[in-house]
């Protein structure tokens, strides 16, 4: 006798929970945000629906929204739903003091970042001591290709895991350093691995340079990356190797107590 075929019938999805489902999971790849209306267009969805479900997510602390620019983006909140389910909450408790050691020191406002997806997100910060600094909402997310943190990451993963997060990928030029060639990436990868830190040149951001290294977990896989940010006049390309290797040793800090073990 043949065994009869289950299958789950279109009358049990939710339409509106799909598309809110499909929003969430197009903003994730947007680190810069979208307009309503960009929404609309990349979704072929329409302007009332997808007002309606913009709005429900907005009310719910799931999107934000920026009343000047109209970017619509992931939420902290969502962000740490996601930090919940990753047990990287951890990762904030047991590298805040840290951070703020590592702030004391070089005087740079301090971040954790994490990969979550093909996209980078700032778990955490700590502010420089300088008069003029850099602040960034925990929750920001960044690029692979442009950051620092991106860089400390995917040079100590697979190759095979590398190339996945790059896939279908446009590296886009954000300023005259920005690197756009995925061959000359990858390059940069080898030298980030061998160094142990990553630097970004203002490759994101005109005129503001960051110095990086990556935090391991016990299985000596990089979860998480540790770096300093300032303006190139206080942070210049001359000081990428002794700043670097002190990122280093703060994010090897971090590593230890995680569980990481060096050989």
């Amino acid at each position: 006798m043949k065994k009869a075929k289950v299958e789950i019938k279109s009358t049990y999805n939710v339409p509106n929970l799909e598309r809110g489902l499909s929003i969430i999971e197009l903003l994730a790849t947007r680190t810069k945000g979208l307009t309503l209306a960009e929404i609309i267009e990349t979704l072929s969805i329409t302007k009332s629906s997808a007002f309606r479900i913009v709005s429900t997510l907005i009310f719910k602390n799931y999107l934000q929204k920026n009343e000047t620019t109209k970017k619509i983006t992931l939420s902290r909140k969502m962000l740490t739903l996601g930090i919940s389910s990753m047990n990287e909450q951890s990762i904030v408790e047991q590298s805040i003091d840290v951070m703020r050691a590592l702030r004391d020191e070089l005087k740079e406002s301090v971040m954790l970042g994490v990969l979550l997806g093909a996209t980078g997100t700032i778990l955490e910060q700590v502010p420089s001591s300088h008069p003029v600094k850099l602040f960034v909402e925990p929750g920001t997310q960044f690029d692979l290709h442009s950051s620092v943190g991106g860089k400390c990451i995917l040079a100590n993963v697979s190759g095979e895991e590398a190339d996945e997060a790059l896939r279908g990928k446009t590296l886009r030029k954000y300023t005259e350093n920005t690197i756009t060639s995925k061959k000359e990436y990858k390059t940069v990868l080898k030298e980030v691995k061998a160094k142990g830190f990553a630097v970004d040149n203002s490759e994101d951001i005109q005129g503001i340079n960051c110095v990086g290294a990556p935090i391991f977990n016990e299985h000596g896989y990089p979860v998480a990356a540790l770096w300093i940010t300032a303006p190139y006049g206080r942070l210049p390309a001359s000081e990428f190797e002794a700043k670097g290797k002190i990122v280093k040793q703060y994010a090897l800090e971090i590593s230890t107590k995680l569980g990481y073990l060096t050989h």
